[in-house]
């Protein structure tokens, strides 16, 4: 079952792709504990992203 995240979580994890682009969608998906496919869904959803 995948994990649900809160929409707090997500804001965070924006702000820290923001802060740390140098570690790329990988490294940062892997420090959050999350995989890739999340952590760039993250990135891509509009009401998060803005």
């Amino acid at each position: 079952m995948a994990k649900q995240h809160d929409k707090q979580f997500k804001l965070d994890a924006v702000q820290y792709y923001k802060d740390h682009k140098d570690l790329g969608v990988r490294g940062y998906a892997e420090n959050l504990g999350t995989d890739r496919l999340a952590g760039a869904l993250f990135l891509y959803e509009p009401s998060i992203s803005q």
